[in-house]
Order: structure tokens, then sequence, then C-alpha cells
């Protein structure tokens, strides 16, 4: 799920494009690898030029489409979650988040390294305890960890206080969820950054080597991640007197994007995982600050939809999601027949994995739930806060060179063609191939998403999809 880049910056001015324009010729090419055609003219500019729309892969719900039906068609969160998600039903009855479970975050930018804590109070790690100010590090050698202390964070000199401890846990001076920033544990990364958790630490011997997990429960989880997600600030915008709760309607699109992060997580609990959770943030996982940008009106949208998720109906037995139901009911036999009562299992369902982007363009990508129109997308609300979506509509203007050294196979530029698209949308909706071809007809088949980081470097605010078209390629 892609960061909002910028909520206060305006949507870019583009040139007005006909779609005629950006029609692109289709050339089919069967397989990922490189071929050859006849040899083709130099690309006929120094730089390729994209218009686009949309920022992310446009799965689900976009987070600026859902401030603009809130803010701008009053819509309420349940209105905006049925929208983005068909097929799902809201609930608070799932077991898996009731009592407010525990999740385990892996820091994964701290991966392969120590994990280094301190705390402004006292606090423990591994049994053994702490003074407030110091810092303790935990070091893994051959399946056991050893702990030692410092000063701080930065120090070089270490102290020995314990060897051989297997997965030590590190606590603060206070579990509260009302905690402040001086009673909880920060996390001291190997790259210099300071992350303040609620929750505890753990030091895990993973396969794959230390890992750093943060233990916290579920609702406070999903107050850090809506907290970076959106901006606590959309719930200030629109009337408040007849939306719910008496809260500007802008508070509809927080509580949608809470619903969504609790949604999303409930199916990594149903798997029994925690890796996807993650400091570094892609499509396929969500953006935890920790205590960064905690705000009471993210906190209040947590809380009044506090164990609510989408589920959706769990695939049939044999295919990945299914789970045993808990209870059966019977159907009783017609008149005159006295077979005994049949167990029939009742409907099952499960979390659905609720992924959202910053902006979809103005369409949904499709793909687990139905492609819909995203008309909140649009949003530009010119207040004192300037609130426009920069990435509705986008251009790029990628360098040739910059082509020719990512695929380095195809030689000098000659053409780059749209051969697969989704049908969803403008332009005959988002890219799914692409064959660039080089001046001697060698010809390379790629995935959309491997052309996203040039577009992305390439433009003013740095979005980029999968739904573009190239205005002035030959």
């Amino acid at each position: 799920m892609e960061h909002i880049r910028n909520i206060r910056l305006c949507a870019l001015l583009l040139a007005c494009l006909s779609l005629e324009a950006l029609a692109l010729p289709a050339i089919v090419v069967s397989g990922a690898g490189a071929t050859v055609r006849s040899a083709i003219a130099p690309f006929p500019a120094s730089k390729v030029d994209f218009v686009g729309f949309g920022d992310g892969p446009g799965l689900g719900m976009g987070q600026w489409g859902a401030f603009g039906y809130a803010v701008s068609d009053h819509e309420t969160y349940r209105w905006i979650l049925a929208h983005y998600y068909g097929g799902t039903t809201l609930t608070s009855q799932d077991a898996l988040v009731s009592g407010d479970a525990m999740v385990s975050v892996d820091i994964d930018e701290n991966d392969g390294h120590p994990v280094v804590v301190t705390s402004e109070s006292a606090f423990s790690f591994g049994g053994y305890l702490f003074a407030a100010g110091q810092a303790a590090r935990a070091v893994l050698s051959s399946g056991a960890w050893s702990l030692s202390e410092a000063s701080s964070c930065a120090s070089t000199s270490w102290s020995p206080v314990a060897t051989q401890l297997v997965n030590p846990l590190a606590e603060p001076s206070s579990l509260l969820a009302s905690a402040s920033a001086s009673q909880v544990l920060t996390i001291c990364e190997h790259g210099g950054r300071h992350l303040a958790v609620r929750g505890t630490v753990e030091a895990y011997d993973a396969p794959s080597g230390a890992v750093t997990l943060n233990r916290l429960p579920l609702e406070e989880y999903v107050e850090s991640v809506t907290s970076a997600e959106v901006s606590w600030s959309w719930g200030l915008f629109g009337a408040s007197a007849s939306a719910p709760q008496g809260e500007p309607w802008g508070f509809q699109a927080l509580e949608a994007q809470a619903v969504a992060t609790r949604s999303y997580t409930a199916t990594e609990l149903a798997s029994g995982g925690w890796k996807p959770y993650a400091t570094t943030c892609d499509s396929y996982c969500q953006s935890y600050p920790g205590m960064a940008g905690d705000t009471a009106d993210v906190d209040d949208a947590v809380a009044d939809t506090a164990g609510q998720i989408l589920e959706e109906p769990a695939p049939p037995p044999g295919q990945s999601g299914g789970q045993s139901p808990s209870s059966a009911h019977f159907v009783v036999p017609a008149p005159g027949h006295q077979p005994p009562p049949v167990p029939v299992s009742p409907p099952l369902y499960v979390p659905a994995l609720a992924e959202y982007s910053a902006s979809t363009g103005g369409y949904t990508g499709g793909g687990p739930f139905p492609g819909v129109v995203d008309l909140g997308d649009s949003i530009c609300i010119k207040s004192h806060y300037y609130t426009c979506n920069p990435c509705h509509k986008w251009v790029a203007a990628v360098p040739v060179a910059s082509f020719e050294k990512a695929f380095k196979s195809i030689g000098p530029l000659g053409a780059l063609d749209v051969t697969q698209r989704n049908g969803l949308g403008a332009l005959g909706g988002r890219v799914e191939t692409v064959e660039i071809v080089g001046t001697s007809g060698t010809t390379l088949s790629v995935p959309s998403y491997e052309l996203e980081p040039l577009i992305a470097a390439n433009n003013t605010y740095h979005c980029a999809s999968d739904w573009f078209g190239v205005s002035n390629g030959p």
C-alpha cells in the first residue's frame, strides 16, 4: 500500500491529450524473453512522454477516492467499503480479531542486525533490568542471543550482561494504550532511525536470521498504520451538522481506512504468519511507524470501528484460505420421508485481504474485487490546506538513456509498445505487459511494474501506476 505523497499539494495541471493520441499499437509477443524482429528507427525524441492515472496498483480502495466520496458526496465509511470491496461483508463478529488479538510486527529494516532498545523509563530485556536512558543490545550467534548494555544506542563500548538467551523479550515500564512516549520502548535501528513503539520487543531467531519483532495489541497496531496511510487532517474536512457521530464528513475516510487496515491484518492472523508487517512498505504490506504520527482523530476512528473487518466467502475445500466450520445446521426432510437429519455446513466466511493504494486514477484495478469507477479520486478542495490528489492524472518524461540503461539487452531504444491491458477504464485500462524494442529489432516483453520506478523518478510528485499511455512514440 503506497504512502500518500503529500496531501496538501494540488493536482498537476496537465496538457489536454485525446485518447486517440494515446492509443498504442498492440503487438502481441509470447514469452518474457527477448526476441528479434526487423530493425526500426531510433525513438523519435530524447525522452519518452507518459501520461497516466493514479498511484499504486489500484486494487481495492483508493485512499484519495475514499476521502473524495466522504467529503464531496457525504458517503459513510460503510458505503465506501462496500463500493471498493464488492462481494465482502462488514462484520464485528470475527473471532480472529475479538479480544484485541496480538500482532507481531517484523521491523524488517533491521533484519539481520542486533536488536537494540532503549527507553526514557526503566525497562527490562531478557529478564534483566535497565535504568532509564540506558540501551540494551541483543546479538545473535549460533542460535543464542548475547545481551549487553551501554549508556546510549550510539555507544561504541558495550558491557556484557548475559549469554545463551533464547529469543529474549524487552518490556517497557507501561503496556497501557495510554502510555506516553517516555514510557514505551524505542527501537534503535542499525540505519540510525529511532522507532518508539507500544507493546514489547522480541529478539527473534528466525530461519532467515536475526529479526526484530514488535508485539502489540491489534487495535494499537491499527492506530499506527492508519496514521501512516492517510492524513489525520482529512477528518477535519466537510460539514458536520448531518454527518455521523457529529464529526466532519472527512472522518468517514479515516474510519474506512481503519477497517481496511484491520481486515488486511486479520488475513495474516488467519495465516498464522507475521512476516508481511514491516516498516518498509510496498503493495504487499502496510506502513508501520510505531507511535509517530499518533493523533486523537485517528485514534477515534479506530475506536469507533473497533473489531470491524471485511469478510468474504471462503474458497472451496482444498483451496487456500479454507478452514473447518465451527458449527452446523440441519436440513429438515420433506413430509413422508424419514431419513436422519443431514448435517450441512453453513457458508464459511474468512477475512478479506483488503488491499488499498493512494490513488486509483478514477477506476480501480479489478483483481480480487470487481473493478469500479472511482469518482472520488479527482478530489480537490481549495481550502487553506489546498488538499488535492496530485496523482489523479500525471505526466512523466523518462529519458531514453534511462530506458537503455535499465534494459541493456535491447541496445538503442526504438519503440515502446503496450501489448496487453485489463480493459478497465480509459485507454483500454491498466497495462499488463509492455514490449520494449531496440533499433536492431531486439525486443523484450516485460510486466508493466518494471517501468514504474522509471516513471516515478521522472514526474513531479513521484506518482507511478500501471495505467498509462505513451504520447510521443513512433
